[in-house]
């Protein structure tokens, strides 16, 4: 009766109590603060809560306050998601979860909006209403791209449906009272979902979809949806279906069809790959010059997929139907250490002695009648051992630069873009190597995967580092240094060879923090031992660097010649 009982109040039953209960959160536990809040929305959401403008003012609030904590769980994504499958897997979750919550409490606001059709404060509130289910719904979809997964029809359909009642109401274009920050209006909400949309092509990182969603918002401001298209190959929605942008084609239209002039956006993205160009141009040898190499590509894949000019890539070689299995590995730890056991050991011999039948089939045939079955399994047991797990990948078609394949979600849920890929046609005995550029989840069991290839024919070798000895005089000749080995490291020995008859080109795939230009070092093969340094960066990764080698001969004639290694005797 003195008031110490009090019961906790509602922390979204008005927008000041939703700022009190953020105020009190605390400010480095994220997850913490994420749990409490999915708790707070499905008390909101409950079947036959009632609920009122003030709590819809309040959870709106509640978005805009949760925005640090959802920035925080993006940042821990992008910088853990590689440690490991359960950290990824709780922080998608965590993410995906909030997103889910705010649009369930969204959805039952909607329900009450639609049963106060003459109550001016409920509907006051629609086109906010609105717009924060559209942003929730794109971000949705952002999440579910970080694994490479599309929408199903249903949710395009929830989009369209979403814009179109702000249509009728005559809402899309109303300036929302925000503080600054998200979308300006409904449309604008909406065409972010659909630019982001159109824009990935399975080529994106999680880095550069999150890269591209903050500044999606500028982009998309000049933007505006019409009755009438601008060109013949301009894009267009069609609110009756259940895709998003497509590119017009010169059949006939029908349905509710809207049109987006994208050249604004184009000549946007056009306008900043020049001043990217020139930043490199006049500073090649800046810290930021790779960072801005890796954003001028970005850029450009960007400014392709929204030219509204259709220019369709002139390929190097048309795709071919095919039909059949490859054995892959994934990674470069995996794909080396494979090379290299079997560089060492590449048949495996039989022991026939250790067993009686075996001494006996010796002394009865005089040798073993199975020898090749048995070979075949210790082989395939020593594949299953650093082969990606779920078995074979499926060929779709081939290239002269590429496969598209389809790979199990087990082995698939540990590839990214950019990830090394071996893969081997059943049958036979030759590693062709690729590099992941393309990802697309197909169903929950599978995912299609587009590599990009980079040889074919690679080896497993081992790299001694040379170092030059200019003090230690009694071992070297007069007037020379002495080299001496250094560690040792193990490297991909790669040899591509474009069309038959044409020299083979010779690089290295190394770990990342090996990689120094110039550096000179031993090239060890179980046939031959080369010395070799460094050329040209080709392509450089948080794990793996690929690069080209350059031959030269080591002082006191430990080289006689230009130092090569025959891609015949490198083929394993």
């Amino acid at each position: 009766m003195f008031g110490f009982a009090r019961t906790v109040r509602d922390p979204l039953v008005d927008a000041k109590s939703a700022e009190r209960w953020f105020a009190a959160r605390p400010a480095g536990d994220p997850l913490a603060t994420h749990a409490e809040l999915i708790s707070a929305l499905g008390a909101v959401a409950e079947r036959g809560r009632a609920r009122t403008p003030s709590m819809l003012e309040a959870v709106v609030r509640a978005d805009a306050l949760a925005q640090p904590v959802r920035e925080a769980l993006i940042a821990q994504y992008l910088e853990h998601s590689t440690r490991s499958s359960r950290i990824e897997h709780q922080l998608w979750s965590a993410m995906f979860d909030m997103s889910q919550a705010f649009l369930l409490a969204y959805g039952a606001f909607s329900s009450d909006v639609s049963d106060h059709a003459q109550s001016s404060k409920w509907q006051a509130l629609l086109p906010e209403l609105i717009a924060r289910q559209i942003v929730h719904l794109g971000l949705e979809a952002r999440i579910r791209l970080f694994r490479y997964e599309h929408w199903i029809p249903a949710k395009w359909a929830e989009l369209h449906a979403l814009f179109s009642l702000a249509c009728g109401r005559k809402i899309e274009r109303q300036p929302l009272a925000g503080e600054g920050v998200g979308p300006r209006t409904v449309e604008h909400a909406y065409l972010t979902v659909l630019v982001l949309q159109l824009m990935n092509a399975g080529n994106l990182t999680a880095r550069h979809l999150e890269w591209v969603a903050r500044e999606l918002g500028e982009w998309c401001a000049p933007l505006r949806l019409t009755l009438e298209p601008s060109s013949v190959s301009s894009f267009y929605v069609d609110l009756g279906s259940r895709e998003g942008l497509r590119r017009r084609t010169p059949t006939p239209l029908e349905g509710r069809v809207l049109f987006l002039d994208t050249r604004p956006l184009h000549a946007m993205l056009m306008q900043n790959v020049v001043v990217i160009e020139q930043k490199i141009r006049h500073q090649p040898l800046s810290d930021r010059t790779p960072r801005r190499s890796e954003q001028l590509g970005l850029l450009a894949k960007l400014a392709s997929q929204v030219d509204p000019e259709f220019r369709p890539f002139a390929r190097r070689g048309e795709r071919t139907a095919a039909v059949g299995l490859v054995d892959a590995i994934v990674g470069f730890a995996k794909i080396s250490g494979y090379l290299h056991e079997e560089e060492r050991d590449p048949m495996p011999r039989i022991d026939l002695g250790t067993s009686y039948g075996g001494t006996l089939e010796l002394a009865v045939f005089g040798h073993a009648r199975n020898e090749d079955d048995r070979r075949r399994d210790l082989a395939r047991r020593r594949l299953a051992a650093w082969a990606a797990a779920g078995g074979p990948w499926e060929v779709k078609d081939v290239s002269q630069t590429g496969f598209r394949l389809v790979a199990p979600m087990s082995a698939a849920s540990a590839v990214t873009l950019n990830t090394l890929a071996a893969i081997r046609p059943h049958g036979h005995a030759f590693w062709t190597l690729g590099i992941v550029r393309r990802m697309r989840r197909l169903t929950t069991d599978r995912a299609e995967i587009g590599l990009q290839v980079i040889a074919n024919t690679l080896i497993g070798v081992e790299l001694c580092e040379q170092r030059r000895d200019g003090g230690n005089a009694g071992y070297a000749v007069e007037g020379q240094q002495s080299t001496l080995d250094g560690r040792m490291f193990s490297g991909l020995f790669l040899a591509l060879r474009k069309r038959e008859g044409e020299s083979a080109v010779q690089s290295l795939i190394v770990p990342a923090v090996e990689y120094q230009p110039a550096r000179r070092f031993r090239l060890n093969t179980s046939r031959t031992a080369v010395p070799v340094r460094f050329g040209r960066l080709i392509e450089q990764q948080p794990d793996w660097v690929w690069a080209a080698i350059e031959p030269f001969e080591l002082a006191g004639g430990d080289a006689d010649g230009p130092a090569t290694i025959s891609p015949v005797m490198a083929r394993r």
